[in-house]
């Protein structure tokens, strides 16, 4: 009999006590902290919509160029004796700086041989005079016209055996130095105005109706800012947009609008605006009406956005007005909502997530 009962109780009891604990291990386990389980949730950024008028911002990028170029060509055949010595490639120059010397030794023989015919010629005229006769008078007077016409010729190509700077310029070519002789109407330098710089933008078609170019009617000229990176420093110049080249490029089929800058070589506050170089150039454009701006992130699939509404995402559909840089311009968004900026992996109507810094 007590064996009996042992066999009987002892599962009894292992079953009790297997109850027991079961019991214990549920009353001890605590419900998890709602944060806790809202950890598990993904976080979004978000942004507050507030559509309005929205400018237009247009980014572009083009290398400096000099508003005027020159080649100077030699008017007169000879031998180099004298260069300046900023006459250097990449050396600046000032307007009216003499930059050559050609040896004049054969042009002032000639002025003094044109002065000596044109006292001889006038001398002539002077001695048909006295006996008045009407053709030698003509004749002599003739005479005397062309001596003073040879004679300005050889002054000029006297002066011309130095060549002067006809602006303010960089020397960006020169084919011509000491000792070297030169043949008329052979280029010898080629100069860069640094009096006016210049940018051509190319800028789309679908731009083109945003811009703004020219000066308003009060005198104030539209304007864009030109950066360059230069290392770790960045240097950024203001530029006047002065025209919109009326004609569009056969390959690319895009516009060109022109910025100006004046005295580029002045360094002021920032570096100068070199030749060649190669900058960066953002202007503003006419507002889009009641539109928002969003990074681009927003937008999925070109037609819709995620807004959170009572802790869930849902699709809402907007219009795709603009795509800029670094945002695009949406309409269809209403005053005050929640739009989802960031992109997770998975995306589902309706589906809940936490927005970021909610408490």
């Amino acid at each position: 009999m007590p064996k009996l009962v042992k066999n009987v109780l002892a599962p009894l009891v292992l079953l009790g006590l297997a109850v027991l604990v079961a019991i214990a291990m549920v009353k001890s386990r605590e419900e998890l902290p709602r944060r806790e389980r809202e950890a598990s949730l993904p976080v979004v950024e978000t942004a507050v919509a507030q559509p309005g008028p929205v400018p237009v911002t247009v980014h572009s990028r083009g290398s400096v160029t000099p508003r005027w170029t020159t080649e100077l060509v030699s008017e007169v055949a000879g031998r180099v004796i004298w260069v300046a010595e900023e006459f250097r490639q990449g050396a600046q120059v000032r307007a009216g700086q003499p930059l050559l010397r050609i040896d004049p030794i054969d042009y002032e023989v000639a002025v003094s041989t044109a002065e000596a015919a044109l006292a001889s010629a006038e001398l002539s005229l002077a001695e048909v005079s006295v006996v008045k006769k009407e053709a030698a008078m003509e004749e002599a007077r003739a005479q005397v016209k062309a001596a003073e016409a040879r004679l300005r010729q050889a002054r000029v190509d006297l002066e011309n055996t130095t060549i002067s700077a006809p602006f303010d310029a960089v020397v960006d070519a020169k084919h011509a130095d000491l000792g070297q002789y030169v043949w008329a109407g052979v280029t010898v330098m080629k100069l860069l105005g640094i009096e006016m710089a210049e940018v051509r933008l190319p800028v789309l078609a679908s731009d083109v109706s945003f811009l703004h170019y020219g000066a308003d009617a009060d005198g104030s000229w539209h304007t864009a800012t030109l950066s360059a990176d230069f290392g770790a420093e960045k240097a950024q110049w203001t530029a006047r947009l002065a025209r919109l080249e009326q004609r569009v490029d056969t390959q690319t089929r895009v516009y060109f609008l022109v910025a100006e800058v004046d005295e580029p070589y002045k360094a002021g506050d920032t570096r100068p605006l070199t030749m060649g170089l190669f900058v960066e150039a953002q202007f503003s454009g006419s507002d889009i009406p009641d539109a928002v701006r969003l990074p681009r992130s927003a937008l999925h699939a070109e037609s819709y956005v995620y807004v959170l509404r009572d802790g869930r995402i849902h699709r809402q559909p907007v219009t795709l007005l603009r795509r800029e840089q670094d945002t695009v311009i949406l309409g269809g968004l209403a005053e005050g909502q929640r739009v989802v900026l960031s992109r997770l992996d998975l995306m589902v109507d309706g589906m809940p997530v936490l927005e970021a810094g909610a408490s």
